[in-house]
């Protein structure tokens, strides 16, 4: 299996480069289509505003996004030109009356891997990451807000934890997971409320990669003093991991999250891509 179609989330116009260059990376791999998405924001006026001030608020906003979607647009074709892969550029305005999660979610249920980026400070985006993995069905790959990411996922670490969202994270990465130099299965134990997983379970889940060409190593250690999320964090730090794979934990409800916390903590904390599936 082959991530062939890539949605790359494109509002957030700082991190435009290097958002195309790790999807480019992905793409040129596994010889993938790449899909460059921008959503028209959400553009509805104060309550404060009303009659001619409201209308000239919403027609200035509007022209932001639009002026905003060309120069991006432009900027993604430029950095994929020369790229081997096919792409194609799409310019969303039904979000106007909705959100900008809403609309990634429906491009992303017809895509093999939506890439986004990390929730940065802005409050039409800061949704965008654990809905899209929550509701589309599909894995997501968050790029953190600091760095360049055009190499990674030689040194993976797979937060374990015998789960339905782990499992799943597990082989919704398995492309992934297959160009790995070295893969590290880390279960962080806390007193009394994380039980170690079974021998027999990460012995049958070493011997199934195995057979999908994937050597891993397992290992169980103590969480730290500080959160689970950031125990991993840290421990994908001093390991020199350069992509995280984990489950999202959490649900949605009357458009209220609910994640775990290490879920939580990772979002905010992250410094490597992080792969999630719900």
């Amino acid at each position: 299996m082959q991530y062939r179609t890539i949605l790359l989330n494109l509002n957030d116009e700082r991190r435009v480069s290097k958002l195309v260059k790790t999807a480019a990376s992905l793409a040129t791999a596994s010889n993938a289509h790449i899909i460059g998405l921008y959503v028209m924001p959400s553009a509805l006026p104060p309550p404060e505003f009303i009659g001619d001030a409201s209308h000239t608020w919403l027609e200035a906003q509007i022209l932001f996004f639009e002026d905003q979607a060309r120069r991006i647009k432009l900027k993604f074709e430029d950095l994929v030109k020369d790229s081997p892969f096919t792409r194609e550029w799409r310019f969303d305005e039904s979000s106007f009356k909705k959100s900008v999660a809403d609309s990634v979610i429906d491009h992303g249920c017809a895509a093999d891997l939506i890439i986004v980026g990390q929730q940065p400070k802005n409050g039409w985006l800061n949704d965008v990451p654990e809905r899209a993995v929550i509701e589309s069905g599909r894995p997501v790959l968050v790029v953190p807000n600091e760095g360049e990411f055009q190499e990674f996922g030689l040194d993976v670490m797979i937060a374990w934890k015998q789960s339905k969202e782990a499992t799943r994270a597990v082989f919704d990465a398995l492309p992934l997971l297959q160009s790995a130099r070295h893969v590290r299965l880390v279960t962080l134990v806390e007193d009394n409320e994380y039980a170690a997983p079974s021998n027999q379970t990460c012995t049958d889940l070493a011997a199934l990669l195995l057979r999908h060409g994937i050597d891993i190593e397992i290992e169980v250690a103590a969480k730290d003093d500080t959160s689970i999320g950031d125990s991993l964090l840290e421990y994908a730090k001093t390991r020199h991991q350069d992509m995280l794979v984990m489950g999202l934990y959490g649900h949605s409800r009357f458009r209220e999250f609910f994640l775990g916390g290490a879920s939580r903590d990772v979002l905010q904390h992250m410094s490597i891509p992080i792969f999630m599936s719900h």
